[in-house]
């Protein structure tokens, strides 16, 4: 679309542009169907009291691990030269725009922590049948389940606005953008229609970021916070405050 707009077609003939369009839609195709290999692996263990819990953290890190493992290896071998590893810089990075983001994300968190689809979904650790938040000694599990919740916002951070931009844009510029925001947009379809719809804006605000200050880290600032707060408020609204 952007090449009928601007009638600009040199990119789709570069090897690279192409390779790069494969490349990354193997890397989260795979991604995705590692949490079936997991599960599937596990099986083994389905005598364990909380096995969904165990085949979800497990599927967490196998899958953060695989995308930061194999972009690396692209990154050392074709762009090492050229910038640091997808926007881990902190290069002219100022923390306080970001957190100014998130306080003005609090009272929309407050809004969406009383609506019942969002509470349906969130929190997330609610889907474990084997978990009690009234039981202390299941206080360890929730403990982790949630930090690798917000670690695998890292690496979708990383992956969207880190590599789908920054990889990118010495082919495509700006207009890696969009596409980027787009395909961000679909994987949020299972989401609550508020999440959803924001999905789309909230990925291209965040892209812009990324474009322009050549960090991501203000981005994971953003997101992993928002889903951490996205937990908190689910937390408190259908445990406390029923």
């Amino acid at each position: 679309m952007s090449s009928l707009f601007h009638r600009e077609w040199k990119f789709w003939k570069e090897p690279r542009f192409w390779f790069l369009c494969l490349f990354a839609a193997s890397v989260f195709a795979f991604r995705s169907n590692l949490t079936f290999i997991v599960k599937n692996q596990l099986n083994i263990f389905n005598d364990y009291e909380h096995i969904e819990w165990l085949k979800s953290i497990i599927g967490t890190m196998v899958r953060g691990g695989f995308v930061f493992i194999t972009i690396w290896f692209y990154w050392y071998t074709v762009d090492k030269n050229n910038q640091p590893f997808y926007g881990f810089t902190r290069k002219n990075f100022n923390t306080k725009p970001y957190f100014i983001m998130l306080l003005l994300m609090v009272p929309l968190i407050i809004a969406a922590s009383t609506q019942a689809d969002f509470l349906e979904s969130y929190p997330r650790v609610q889907r474990f049948d084997s978990l009690d938040i009234g039981n202390p000694g299941h206080w360890k599990q929730f403990a982790l389940y949630e930090f690798l919740y917000g670690l695998d916002f890292f690496t979708i951070e990383f992956f969207f606005r880190g590599f789908m931009i920054l990889a990118f844009v010495g082919i495509v510029g700006p207009r890696a953008i969009i596409p980027m925001a787009y395909i961000y947009f679909v994987i949020h379809w299972n989401k609550p229609m508020g999440e959803l719809i924001s999905s789309f804006f909230g990925g291209s605000l965040l892209g812009i970021v990324a474009y322009y200050s050549k960090s991501i880290l203000g981005g994971i600032i953003v997101h992993v916070g928002i889903a951490m707060m996205m937990e908190v408020g689910a937390f408190i609204s259908k445990y406390f405050f029923p």
